[in-house]
């Protein structure tokens, strides 16, 4: 088990760890913030859905189209988003393509190799590192102390009907 130091470190050092998803294995960077915004905008894409227990299957079946978003979450979380949004833009804008090709084409491997228990497992083990209690204390602490600033302030009084 690793200690908070050593988690620390790793991140400080920008160490990589080994994921495998099928046959292939990948050098994956310490998620970042930035990393987490990427995946919270295709995660804000996905269907909103209440499934029923009783009918689970079916209602999944129904929706499964709808969820190619996962394998390009997988697919941001393996790249990271300093690979996916660097501005270099040699020969007009080829190294960008060849990212974004990168990202489509890993997103599709991952949907045909992953069954759907080891794509949440992945996905579960690549977002446990990102410390997402920590971002949501802090996006709560921000937009309550948003909330409370004041929005307008009366310089005069008016009376009342006027």
């Amino acid at each position: 088990m690793d200690t908070i130091e050593s988690k620390v470190s790793s991140t400080i050092l920008q160490q990589t760890r080994i994921v495998e998803v099928g046959n292939r294995t990948y050098n994956v960077s310490p998620p970042s913030t930035a990393t987490l915004i990427l995946v919270s905008d295709v995660i804000s894409k996905m269907p909103e859905t209440k499934l029923d227990n009783e009918n689970i299957i079916a209602e999944s079946l129904s929706i499964a189209k709808d969820c190619k978003p996962l394998g390009e979450i997988a697919a941001i979380l393996i790249i990271g988003a300093k690979k996916l949004l660097k501005n270099r833009w040699y020969l007009f804008g080829i190294d960008k393509l060849i990212t974004y090709h990168k990202k489509k084409a890993l997103s599709k491997f991952i949907l045909e190799e992953l069954g759907a228990k080891e794509l949440n497992l992945k996905i579960y083990e690549l977002l446990k590192e990102m410390e997402i209690a920590d971002f949501f204390a802090l996006t709560t602490f921000l937009t309550e102390t948003n909330l409370l600033r004041p929005t307008k302030v009366e310089s005069k009084t008016t009376a009342s009907g006027q």
